[in-house]
């Protein structure tokens, strides 16, 4: 029976850290993001149509712009929403005003709306998605108490795995060259 690699904390943090990036890519948010730039360029229009690019420019040449993350915006419903642009520095820039707060509403389209509302529901049924495969993959490996246990069942990419201190069984590394010249020797004297 081989000694098995007992999953400390360290090792946990490794292979969750690893595990929750590799989650997050496997959820398709293809089009979130089609409708989040579509939001991005219609909430760029309606700033300029308050702010125009001419005016802009003096405001800009006294650096009295800001790029606000959080708008709200009118809809062709008379519904009022507001939307966070977290990290985004596409957004449009609108004159500063004293203290921090922003009570401009843009007026935007009923194509806005629909956008506005799609991206809302993808990105809450995305993020649910996450949540349960989070909390699923979390459980799996609080349950495992060594790294073969986590082995059996997802397949960790080799630097993950020497990180973890789990080296191949192999007595050798072998190059395919010393591979191909051990074959060649023992094929000319058989």
């Amino acid at each position: 029976m081989t000694k098995k690699t007992p999953l400390n904390a360290t090792r946990r943090q490794i292979i969750e850290e690893y595990g929750l990036k590799h989650i997050e890519t496997t959820i398709d948010r293809t089009r979130e993001h089609a409708l989040l730039k579509q939001l991005v360029d219609e909430t760029n229009r309606a700033i300029r149509a308050k702010y125009p690019e001419s005016d802009m420019a003096v405001i800009r040449k006294y650096q009295l712009q800001r790029i606000d993350s959080w708008l709200q915006f009118v809809f062709p419903t008379g519904r009022v929403d507001g939307f966070t642009f977290s990290g985004r520095t596409d957004i449009a820039d609108r004159p500063e005003y004293r203290g921090n707060y922003n009570s401009d509403v843009y007026v935007v389209t009923a194509e806005f709306e629909q956008a506005f509302d799609e991206h809302a529901k993808i990105q809450k049924a995305s993020e649910k998605q996450k949540r349960e495969r989070d909390a699923a993959f979390r459980n799996f490996v609080g349950s495992c108490r060594s790294v073969e246990d986590v082995l059996e069942v997802i397949n960790l990419p080799a630097d993950i795995r020497e990180r973890l201190g789990h080296r191949s069984s192999a007595l050798v590394a072998i190059t395919p060259e010393t591979v191909a010249s051990l074959r060649n020797t023992f094929k000319s004297e058989a």
